[in-house]
């Protein structure tokens, strides 16, 4: 938490450092201007000092770090997390490393021997633990020839005798240790656990411990038997690699794409950098300030970049319109970009707060990497605005006049036939402006009725498309064997030794009996299955002992027995704790809930007044993130609401206007909000974050179209044709600015992974609604109403 609020007051510094440069904007417009050369000088200090937080020179390497983890998406005020963390320390991580080999029969030479090198080789790995499977697990057994019980290795060399071989398959089935755990029921399947010392994830990263299993298995598993592998550490390898090769990707793309819209529009080499290298600078401040901060970036703030590229570079197309208008007729380039950056500062600077105020909104909630997000969005977001409104006027006093001939005007076919749309637009919408109302009437109305079906489900894995490898796998080690989840049900004594009484352990013995009939549970194991095949075995294999011991001294006999590598994560060195794994494969924070919440009925149901039972485990810190998201929506979004609202209200100066301003910005955050109750996709923290983003986004069109409407109106123009003024003038950044923000959105449905795809794919029909609520919607309710 102390690295949080470190991070959140630097970030508060810089930012109160960028309004103080953006008030000398408002306060001082003519210093761009008649100091060009040193504003570009100093913006380029800064974005020096930035890249020096980007990459280090001696090495020469990134200091940006990617954390691929789960943690930064866990709430950090869940009370669930010291249950968790207490489990962790008696019984050790659930980071399970899962390996399913369909040998299509596991008890043949040829499959025993391939699973034992392949269970030699990892374990020889440096930082592997443990590595359970059959060549390697104990077993107990009853030898009749010695009279004894044989604690070991279940083999210790692979036979070739066919009747030895169908001796260990006939002891793996009825080992209910093993069924589904270590082998399938129809003996096709065998898995391999494994289990790593305990290190950060950048170790693990480091180690490559996830190629070289993978390369152990390439280079040994023949091509007659297939493999899967599965895991939470094997999933954030791959996670890892996907926010890499979303950012080498996506940044370029994005860039591309940005600069073919301007280009279509603009025509000019000025019209294409000035709105996009502020854009790109205000980027590499960004991650200079979370290189500096030494953040790592994780799923969420890896988000930034093809964000931040779409949102920043709006300013300055802005910013070059406005110098184009105001350059008609301009004495020198220096008088036409003072002009146009007093024109544009107010408008500018309240669009640009009231964005700032849509991801501070982002800001209350409990999950960390949302949290940031959030944080950092807001720097990035001042940065474009500063760098905008000083370094374009700057550089456009620097440059000569653009050329006012008809010919030029010709040469830009986008621009005129944005024009001519835009003023058809104007005249459609306010002649039929009652019909217009009515239909976003209805559009609203049932986006409304829609909300309360929205479904709240986020999970890891879900982060990854349903035919990505990753899924695939996970779901042939969940069908071929236990699922690959764990969760743990921690059952508390209450004092040293009170596990050693069979009749607790006979109570364990029932939650599992109960739990293991869950639909959604694969598996479970407990202390309780080894004791009761120890316990056979000590009993000549009689397999009417295969129970629980009646005293409490053959229970503590039996207990001490056991190899101690095996049950400590089952058990505590004093027996006060033990611990009920649960294995499944529930997808979805919505289905790994609803498991937990029958686990919990089944388990509290038969545990007596003085014995805790707590069910716990990473999976479902993360599921119960997926609250934590319903539950900040209403107060974000009512957040940015009113604070916009005011902000806009004091802007323009009017009741009216700052009332109307909001329905059209308001309309696409309900229209958003009923595409996810119709099924479009489902309350995710990615998507969660597209409500307060679009509000705080949109309304930067509207105050220009309506800061236009009012100059209008105040010069003495009707209402119809202030409009048609604002349309046609204002209405040409708004559409081109829109454009620009659909596509960079549309960009991140490159990402890797399938949650930021949707959040790519629904944030751009979002600005596209936003576009259609500015251009249709507000001209209709200015006609109405006309203020």
């Amino acid at each position: 938490m102390g690295g949080r609020l470190g991070a959140l007051t630097t970030i508060g510094i810089v930012v109160v450092a960028i309004a103080s440069g953006l008030g000398v904007v408002a306060w001082r417009p003519a210093w761009p201007v008649t100091a060009p050369r040193s504003v570009l000088g100093l913006l380029g200090v800064v974005t020096l000092v930035a890249l020096l937080g980007i990459v280090g020179l001696s090495p020469l390497e990134s200091k940006l770090r990617i954390d691929p983890s789960t943690e930064p998406l866990l709430p950090s005020g869940d009370s669930a997390r010291d249950d968790y963390l207490d489990a962790v320390r008696d019984f050790g991580d659930d980071e399970l490393f899962s390996i399913a080999i369909e040998c299509g029969e596991v008890f043949s030479a040829v499959c025993l021997q391939t699973i034992e090198r392949v269970s030699s080789r990892i374990a020889r790995l440096d930082g592997v633990r443990s590595v359970s499977s059959l060549t390697d697990v104990s077993s107990f057994r009853w030898v009749e020839a010695e009279q004894w019980v044989e604690i070991g290795p279940f083999i210790e060399q692979v036979p070739e005798d066919p009747v030895a071989l169908a001796s260990l398959r006939v002891r793996a089935l009825a080992d209910p240790s093993f069924r589904r755990v270590l082998v399938s029921e129809d003996a096709a399947t065998t898995a391999v656990n494994v289990r790593f010392r305990k290190m950060d994830d950048a170790e693990f990263l480091a180690s490559g411990l996830d190629e070289k299993i993978t390369d152990i298995l390439r280079e040994t598993i023949p091509p007659t038997m297939r493999h899967h592998i599965a895991g939470r550490p094997h999933v954030k390898v791959h996670v890892y690699r996907g926010i890499v090769q979303d950012l080498l990707v996506l940044v370029p793309l994005a860039v591309v794409v940005m600069a073919s819209v301007l280009a279509f529009f603009f025509r000019s080499k000025r019209g294409v950098a000035l709105p996009l290298v502020p854009a790109i600078v205000a980027n590499l401040w960004t991650f200079g300030l979370i290189g500096w901060l030494g953040e790592p970036l994780s799923l969420l703030t890896g988000l930034l970049a093809p964000m931040l590229l779409a949102v920043a570079s709006v300013y300055g197309v802005y910013v070059v319109t406005t110098y184009e208008e105001d350059a008609v007729g301009a004495d020198s380039p220096a008088a036409a970009a003072l002009a146009s950056s007093i024109h544009v500062r107010s408008p500018a600077l309240v669009a640009g707060i009231t964005t700032i105020i849509g991801f501070a909104a982002l800001m209350i909630t409990d999950v960390p990497a949302v949290f940031e997000l959030g944080g950092f969005a807001m720097f990035g977001v001042a940065a474009a605005m500063l760098i905008s409104l000083l370094g374009i006027p700057a550089a456009l006093s620097l440059l000569p006049l653009p050329r006012a001939t008809a010919e030029s005007r010709d040469e830009r076919v986008g621009m005129r036939v944005l024009e001519g749309v835009l003023n058809r637009l104007a005249d459609l919408v306010i002649g039929r402006r009652r019909a217009v109302l009515i239909g976003w009437a209805i559009v609203t109305a049932a986006a409304a009725i829609a909300i309360p079906r929205i479904v709240v489900d986020t999970d890891y894995l879900s982060y990854f498309t349903s035919d990505d490898p990753i899924r695939l796998d996970f779901e042939a080690v969940n069908r071929l064997l236990a699922g690959v989840i764990p969760i743990y049900v921690v059952i508390d004594g209450g004092e040293p030794g009170s596990l050693r009484e069979p009749i607790l352990l006979q109570i364990i013995e029932a939650m599992q009996l109960r739990i293991d009939s869950l639909p959604e549970v694969g598996r479970t194991i407990s202390v309780v299955d080894s004791l009761r095949q120890l316990n056979r075995a000590f009993q000549g294999d009689d397999p009417s002992a295969l129970r629980i011991p009646d005293s409490r001294q053959a229970v503590s006999e039996l207990l001490f027995m056991l190899p101690k590598s095996e049950i400590s994560p089952l058990i505590t060195i004093d027996h006060a704790r033990a611990n009920l794994v649960v294995r499944t494969g529930a997808v979805g924070s919505a289905s790994v809930l609803a498991v937990v919440d029958a686990i919990t009925r089944e388990a509290e149901a038969l545990a007596p007044a003085d014995v805790g039972v707590r069910v716990t485990g990473n999976t479902i810190l993360l599921s119960r993130s997926a609250d934590g998201i319903a539950g900040s929506q209403t107060l974000s979004i009512l957040v940015a609401t009113l604070t916009i609202a005011l902000l806009v209200t004091v802007s323009l100066g009017s009741l009216w206007l700052g009332a109307i301003a909001m329905i059209p910005n308001l309309v696409p955050v309900l229209v958003f909000f009923g595409a996810l109750g119709a099924g479009v996709a489902s309350l995710s923290l990615p998507t969660s974050l597209i409500g307060c983003m679009a509000l705080g986004i949109a309304i930067d069109d509207t105050v220009h179209l309506l800061a236009r409407y009012r100059d209008e109106r105040i010069a003495g123009a009707d209402p119809d044709d202030a409009i048609r003024t604002a349309m046609s003038r204002v209405g040409r950044p708004v559409a081109i600015t829109s454009v620009m923000l659909c596509l960079g959105f549309l960009v991140v449905t490159a990402s890797r992974f399938a949650t930021l795809q949707a959040f790519g794919l629904l944030s751009a029909f979002t600005m596209a609604v936003c576009l259609a609520a500015d251009l249709i919607l507000l001209p209709a309710l200015l006609a109405r109403v006309r203020p």
